[in-house]
C-alpha cells in the first residue's frame, strides 16, 4: 500500500518535472476568454432570476461564474499540460487525452448559452451529461499515464456532475 501510495506521489512529481508551465498558461488565458465569450453569446442572466424558481442547492450567481471562470482556465491549464507535457513514447496517449479534454470543453462552452440563452433546463442537463462522459473518458485514459491530470480532471467532475444535478432540478422545480 505505501509503495502504490509512494508512486502516486513520485508521479505528481514528475508530471510536475514535465510541465510546460508557459504553453499550459497560454492555453489556460485562451480558454479562458472563450470561455467568457460563450457568457457574452448567451445572454444575461436576468430572465432566468425573474421566470425560474432557485433549488435550494443553487450557488450564487458571482460565486458560480468565478467557478466556472476556474474550470474553464484549469480545462485549458490541463489541455496544454497533457499536449506538451509527456515524453515522445506517450505522445499518442496524451494526444488522445487532449482531444478527450477539447471535447468535453465544447460541449462545456454550450452550458451557459442554453441555460441563460435559450432557458432550457433539460437541454443544458443533457448537454453536461456529454460533458461528464467526455471528461469520464479522459480520467479513464490519464489514470494511465498521468496522476495530478487525474486529480484535477476528477474534481472538474465533481463540479460538472453537481452542475447536472443542478439543472435537472432546475427542469423538475420549474
Amino acid at each position: 500500500m505505501f509503495k502504490k501510495i509512494f508512486c502516486f506521489i513520485n508521479g505528481i512529481n514528475h508530471d510536475l518535472r514535465l510541465l510546460s508551465l508557459k504553453k499550459s498558461g497560454i492555453f489556460s488565458i485562451v480558454f479562458l476568454i472563450l470561455g467568457i465569450f460563450s457568457w457574452i453569446i448567451g445572454g444575461r442572466t436576468d430572465r432566468v432570476t425573474i421566470y425560474y424558481i432557485f433549488p435550494r442547492l443553487a450557488l450564487p450567481l458571482g460565486c458560480a461564474f468565478l467557478i466556472w471562470a476556474l474550470s474553464f482556465a484549469m480545462c485549458g491549464f490541463i489541455f496544454g499540460a497533457v499536449l506538451y507535457g509527456c515524453e515522445k513514447y506517450k505522445r499518442q496517449y496524451a494526444q488522445k487525452i487532449a482531444i478527450l479534454v477539447a471535447i468535453m470543453y465544447l460541449f462545456t462552452l454550450c452550458v451557459y448559452p442554453l441555460f441563460f440563452g435559450a432557458m432550457s433546463s433539460i437541454l443544458t442537463f443533457f448537454t453536461l451529461l456529454l460533458s461528464l462522459l467526455f471528461c469520464f473518458l479522459a480520467i479513464a485514459s490519464a489514470v494511465k499515464i498521468y496522476s495530478l491530470w487525474t486529480i484535477i480532471l476528477s474534481i472538474h467532475f465533481l463540479w460538472l456532475l453537481y452542475n447536472a444535478f443542478l439543472a435537472l432540478a432546475f427542469a423538475f422545480v420549474n
